[in-house]
């Protein structure tokens, strides 16, 4: 009779994390159960203040029609959303399949519950980079050819190019999950172009940028255009931060992935669970920094995100608000304001 009972080391069929990891996890160290159960905490902490502060920044676009008027921010808006879904959905789902591979639960409904939930990162994380890649065209469009960007980019074309980013996320995933060794190569051939045209969108705008500086400092530029042109700088030091955190954040996924090519025999199956379910935090936490990297990186948030949760009178009380919270107006946008000044002043000293 024993004989039929399944051994320790037998994996079901649909069981992703145990066959991506190499074996299941039974009767783990203390040390490994405390990192894990650390891990669980900080998701369970953290999702409910990623569903919260992604909705405040849609429902901020959505309200106040002077954060619609810089386009910048709707696409800021539409990434949300699919930060949005990583707190609401995602993150409470991967916490639930921790805790059964926790307690090495190997029943239908645990191995449904990896497949749903590995399904479900991936085609998050692929509607993620085609917004960074949306943000980044619009960034493209609104340094190197404003004019164009002035009438091709529109809030209906944005969010009908965030609804067909987010087609083609699920579209990839439904037609090639079920054969892997397909589905990886073409899933690891559209995050590199991706990547590809996210560094030559910054490449350019960043040397557009330079061109511009340098005609401010020969003092060739209007008024007008040397305004502009330090709010589209502004926006794209932001969504600069976003694409360094976002790789910093996603980074340790192909890494480990590349350990376990070549050393899975070499490292202990426990250390292996502690890097896996790490670097799957690691990547949920980037849709928890964004909302504060737009808080910390632009005033308009911040004064919005005050008139809706204190619900004041007018935009004048919420500016008063956030000026007695966050000490100046603008400190950021001063300091960026006084280096600029200081290399004019350089520069017309070496002239």
């Amino acid at each position: 009779m024993n004989s039929s009972l399944p051994s320790s080391d037998f994996i079901p069929p649909g069981c992703e994390v145990y066959a991506v990891v190499g074996g299941r996890l039974h009767q783990p160290s203390i040390l490994t159960q405390a990192f894990l159960i650390i891990i669980i905490i900080v998701n369970t902490l953290t999702f409910p203040l990623t569903a919260a502060s992604n909705a405040l920044v849609m429902i901020a676009v959505k309200k106040k029609p002077r954060l619609r008027e810089h386009k910048s921010k709707i696409a800021l808006a539409l990434l949300a959303s699919t930060d949005f879904v990583v707190g609401v959905i995602v993150q409470p789902v991967n916490v639930a399949m921790m805790i059964t591979v926790l307690t090495d639960d190997i029943s239908g409904e645990t191995c449904a519950l990896q497949v749903f939930t590995r399904a479900l990162s991936r085609v998050v994380v692929s509607a993620s980079f085609f917004h960074m890649v949306l943000i980044s065209v619009e960034r493209y469009l609104a340094m190197k050819h404003s004019f164009a960007h002035f009438t091709l980019v529109t809030e209906t074309r944005l969010l009908v190019a965030s609804v067909l980013a987010w087609l083609l996320s699920i579209i990839l995933h439904i037609n090639f999950a079920a054969n892997e060794s397909v589905f990886m190569p073409i899933n690891n051939t559209f995050y590199c172009l991706c990547l590809a045209f996210i560094i030559f969108c910054h490449v350019t705008v960043y040397r557009e940028i330079r061109r511009h500086e340098k005609q401010i400092a020969a003092q060739q530029v209007t008024v007008e255009a040397r305004e502009q042109f330090q709010k589209d700088k502004k926006a794209f030091k932001v969504t600069f931060i976003i694409i360094i955190v976002l790789i910093l954040c996603y980074l340790p996924i192909p890494i480990l992935s590349a350990v376990l090519d070549r050393f899975r025999s070499k490292i202990s199956l426990e250390v292996l669970y502690i890097c896996f379910f790490l670097t799957t935090l690691m990547a949920f936490l980037n849709s928890f920094f964004n909302p504060i990297i737009y808080s910390f990186r632009l005033r308009e948030f911040r004064v919005a995100f005050i008139e809706l949760i204190c619900k004041t009178a007018n935009t004048a009380e919420a500016e008063q608000r956030e000026m007695k919270i966050f000490g100046t107006p603008n400190a950021v946008v001063r300091i960026e304001a006084g280096q600029e000044n200081e290399g004019q002043v350089r520069q017309n000293v070496e002239q």
